[in-house]
């Protein structure tokens, strides 16, 4: 027979670990860093501790509030998918993203009933130098199967933690994300143009595997327009492509991307939002004032500054490039800003 001691004993254990279950439980939930609520409650800031699991849990169930979708690495994060104009789209873009890793969710989001009318694909250059495709593609994207239930992930210590760092520490990665999951740039200050982009000597743009991964993403959703776009990206790194001889390889890739797609503009040619640091931090990861230009226009035939090039032959974009060059060759060559287009990085940033 159970003593009444033991028995007083096992009842507050247990329900000391009941009630520490649900006060992780409560905690997690109001911080919510894995996104499957409303994020964070306490503050308007969102970290992004995994982009690839955390946007699968805040679409799942929502996706037939969606009819158009983003996909692109950490630049197309920042594209406001609210200034796509006449369509509700979801911006499924995460740090490194690469087109095979596209295709997947794609089919994820295609065996849950979504049917976009409208894809639109931030178009990485560095792809075309790629040989070996990463391979970070979730379990559940690859299985397709439902995200695991906030039940279970929000019991564990490990996202006690990421909750914890989401109030009092600092962010993992160099953007955030405001309480409507909009993406900002989380770094204060303005580009070096002394500094090279990190990838600037990872060879030129001369593979053409990733033509069949788009081709394979467009056959997804064959009703949807399929729009793409390369982001900004810093003059002088376009100035370094051209004095190592890639330029031609690099706008070749561009115009093989574009062919694959019903619209492609390209934001990367140098204008004066690519020869302004203070409209980027890095080079690449450009303002929410530049992203949202670019969203704004980038389904309308008003692109300028950037360039639409469908119908544009490479002679023509090369043609254009060098004259941009030359035009901004002496900003280029003194590392010198010209008057600020945009906003600055941080315009924006929500206060904790």
């Amino acid at each position: 027979m159970r003593s009444p001691n033991l028995t007083r004993y096992l009842t507050t254990v247990t329900a000391t670990t009941l009630l520490c279950l649900a006060a992780a439980f409560t905690f997690n939930a109001l911080v919510d860093p894995l996104w499957y609520y409303s994020g964070n409650r306490f503050a308007p800031i969102n970290f992004a501790f995994n982009e690839r699991l955390s946007k699968v849990n805040l679409i799942a169930g929502r996706e037939s509030e969606y009819d158009c979708v983003i996909f692109g690495d950490s630049r197309v994060t920042l594209l406001p998918a609210d200034r796509i104009a006449d369509y509700k789209c979801f911006n499924f873009a995460f740090s490194a993203g690469a087109v095979n890793e596209f295709v997947a969710y794609s089919k994820w989001l295609q065996t849950r009933g979504f049917a976009p009318k409208l894809v639109i694909v931030g178009v990485s250059a560095g792809d075309f130098r790629r040989r070996t495709p990463p391979r970070n593609i979730p379990e559940i994207i690859s299985e397709n199967r439902n995200p695991t239930p906030a039940i279970i992930k929000y019991l564990s210590l490990d996202v006690i933690g990421m909750s914890w760092r989401t109030l009092f520490g600092t962010t993992p990665i160099d953007r955030i994300y405001n309480r409507d999951f909009q993406c900002l740039v989380a770094v204060t200050t303005p580009y070096d143009t002394r500094k090279p982009i990190r990838d600037i000597h990872s060879g030129p743009f001369d593979t053409r595997e990733p033509l069949d991964q788009y081709r394979a993403l467009r056959e997804i959703f064959p009703s949807a327009k399929f729009v793409g776009y390369t982001p900004p990206i810093s003059a002088w790194a376009i100035a370094d492509y051209a004095k190592i001889n890639w330029l031609e390889s690099y706008v070749h890739a561009l115009i093989d991307a574009a062919s694959v797609f019903d619209a492609f503009v390209d934001a990367s040619v140098p204008s004066d939002i690519t020869v302004e640091p203070a409209n980027t931090y890095d080079g690449t990861h450009y303002s929410s004032g530049v992203n949202a230009e670019i969203a704004s226009k980038l389904l309308s035939n008003a692109t300028a500054p950037a360039l639409n090039l469908k119908g544009m032959d490479i002679e023509g974009v090369l043609s254009v490039y060098h004259e941009r060059l030359k035009t901004y060759s002496n900003v280029i060559a003194a590392g010198e800003s010209v008057p600020p287009v945009g906003t600055s990085p941080t315009q924006g940033l929500p206060s904790r």
